[in-house]
């Protein structure tokens, strides 16, 4: 199942300022994280997990994370 990771990686761009520093954040390699939004390897519940609760100072709320993971 493909997802659409637009909003996603303006959250990074927003966030993190570019893809290598949330692939560090994540604790996976640049091309990682580029399989993940290509959709050739899916995100895992860690990692979605890590994003959700550690972005930022609060959680970010179920909406958001599902903007974020889970737009086809």
């Amino acid at each position: 199942m493909a997802f659409n990771y637009d909003y996603l990686r303006g959250f990074i761009k927003e966030n993190y300022g570019t893809i290598n520093k949330f692939a560090e954040f994540l604790g996976i390699g640049t091309t990682q994280i580029y399989e993940r939004l290509g959709n050739r390897v899916p995100f895992t519940q860690k990692e979605i997990d890590k994003v959700a609760n550690e972005s930022k100072a609060e959680p970010l709320p179920p909406q958001e994370i599902y903007r974020l993971f889970f737009t086809k």
